[in-house]
């Protein structure tokens, strides 16, 4: 019992900061679960967490959703993208070992904070000199339940490229692409932090469920289905709540918040890794 409740606590928190960043939770949870099952092979781990995912993702689509905060045709767009790349991914983490995969994961969260680090997040709905009549950019108009409008110009096209590449990554790390999409999206793409956030949580639902789907048909869920029951309670509270503080945070302090915990996870994979290959 003390066990379930560790791990209800440990979702609601998850699914409160993975919704609340759009990120899904993934980046945590793996990491997490790598340092709590160090005898697990990689694939069971990913399986797991990605199972929590898809369920954080679904409560946070919801929320997100009722608030009207989601590019529904992207996200369909870029998830249709991903669909073979996600389940290359699955099937490509079952034939790597746990010091490598730890050191692999650790070194890609690393370069994510740097990514973050480089700069300020664009203005909303401030284009760079030259966009305004650039006939590549895709325009976007949103009103969000609270009436906020959400006028702005994208590069669309990139962000179908992108999501092949994220699409691999997404499931090969079993992070859910959530940590690699949400700034992407706001740095390269130009879209919205709020819109951002929000239509990663949908594409993010989609992404998973494939490669959970995949993982179930290889029979990798059954292993930790203990551990999947109070961690999916915990997300798929904790995702409600998260999407309502995200309208109240500054996009530079969600971005502040998401870069130390990042560092803080990539340095603890990178040493759990070398430790392991070392040994």
């Amino acid at each position: 019992m003390t066990e379930f409740v560790q791990f209800l606590l440990m979702g609601l928190g998850i699914g409160i900061f993975g919704t609340m960043v759009g990120a899904g939770g993934g980046f945590i949870l793996t990491p997490l679960l790598l340092l709590l099952f160090p005898d697990r092979p990689a694939e069971i781990v990913t399986a797991t967490s990605l199972s929590v995912v898809a369920l954080n993702a679904l409560s946070g689509s919801i929320a997100y959703h009722r608030l009207g905060r989601i590019d529904i045709k992207t996200s369909l767009a870029y998830s249709l993208a991903a669909f073979p790349w996600v389940i290359l991914g699955v099937f490509t983490t079952s034939r790597i070992s746990r010091g490598p995969f730890d050191i692999l994961l650790g070194l890609g969260l690393f370069a994510l904070c740097i990514s973050l680090l480089r700069g300020s997040d664009p203005p909303a709905n401030a284009p760079s000199p030259g966009e305004e009549s650039d006939p590549s950019l895709t325009e976007r108009h949103i009103v969000d339940r609270s009436g906020r409008v959400y006028n702005y110009r994208f590069r669309y096209k990139m962000g179908i490229w992108m999501s092949t590449g994220i699409g691999f990554l997404s499931s090969f790390f079993g992070i859910g692409g959530g940590p690699i999409y949400v700034p992407l999206m706001i740095r390269f793409l130009r879209v919205p932090v709020y819109i951002a956030t929000a239509t990663c949580q949908f594409i993010l639902l989609i992404n998973t469920s494939v490669a959970v789907l995949v993982h179930y048909y290889r029979d990798n869920l059954h292993t930790m289905s203990d551990v999947i029951l109070p961690l999916a309670v915990g997300v798929i509270g904790g995702a409600q709540v998260g999407a309502v503080i995200s309208g109240k945070l500054k996009s530079a302090t969600i971005t502040k918040i998401f870069v130390v915990l990042l560092a803080l996870v990539s340095f603890r994979l990178l040493y759990q890794g070398f430790s392991a290959t070392w040994n």
